[in-house]
C-alpha cells in the first residue's frame, strides 16, 4: 500500500514522515458571524485528502485524519455540561459519512455524537461555489430528531462559513443552542 500523502510504501493509510506532519497541529480559531469556528489545518495542505471524500478510501483517510486532531481535540477539551457533536448533513451516499467519521471521533465523557439528525434538503454541490452561489442556493436544513443538548457542529471544510451558519440558524429556530463548529481545513487561512 501507499501513502495516500506522500505515495511512499506503508502498510497504513499515511508513512510515519507524513503522520508526523499531520499529527503537529493546533487547532485555529475564526469567528464567522457570532460563531467560533476551529480548525486543524489550511485547505490547501490536505486537499487531495478532503477530494478522497468521494471515494471508498476516503473512510480510512477521514477516519486517520480524524485520529490526530478530532480525537485529540476531544481529549482536550472539557466541558460542565454534555454536548453532541452534530455532523453536517451525515447522509451515506457513498458507502460511509465523511463528516459521521469525523464526529465519531469527538466521542468523550463530554460530547455524545448524533447522527442522521440535520439534513440538507438542497443536493446542489457547495465545491467550488463562491459566496454568491451559496447565498442564492441555500442548503435548507432539516432537523431529523430531537437534540437535547448544545450542539458542536461538525464539517470538513469551511470555506465561506455559509453551511455553518445555516446549521446553526435552523438549530437556533428550533431552541438549540451551537456552541461552536469543528472542520478539518479552513479554505481561507
Amino acid at each position: 500500500m501507499r501513502c495516500f500523502k506522500c505515495g511512499s510504501f506503508t502498510p497504513f493509510v499515511f508513512c510515519s514522515l507524513c503522520l508526523e506532519i499531520l499529527s503537529d497541529t493546533t487547532p485555529k480559531t475564526r469567528i464567522e458571524d457570532g460563531l467560533k469556528i476551529f480548525s486543524f489545518y489550511d485547505f490547501s495542505e490536505i486537499k487531495e485528502l478532503l477530494y478522497s471524500k468521494h471515494k471508498m478510501h476516503g473512510a480510512f483517510v477521514f477516519k486517520a485524519l480524524s485520529k490526530v486532531s478530532f480525537k485529540k481535540f476531544a481529549i482536550n477539551f472539557n466541558s460542565e455540561i454534555l454536548l453532541n457533536a452534530l455532523p453536517i448533513d451525515d447522509k451515506n451516499t457513498s458507502g460511509y459519512s465523511h463528516t459521521a467519521i469525523l464526529a465519531n471521533a469527538l466521542k468523550s465523557s463530554f460530547i455524545k455524537p448524533i447522527f442522521h439528525a440535520l439534513h440538507a434538503q438542497n443536493s446542489v454541490s457547495y465545491s467550488g461555489k463562491d459566496l454568491a452561489f451559496r447565498l442564492k442556493n441555500p442548503r435548507n436544513f432539516k432537523i431529523l430528531k430531537p437534540i437535547k443538548h448544545p450542539v458542536i457542529l461538525v464539517d470538513d471544510i469551511v470555506t465561506t462559513g455559509q453551511t455553518l451558519l445555516q446549521a446553526r440558524k435552523i438549530l437556533e429556530q428550533n431552541g438549540v443552542s451551537v456552541l461552536c463548529a469543528i472542520v478539518l481545513a479552513d479554505a481561507r487561512f
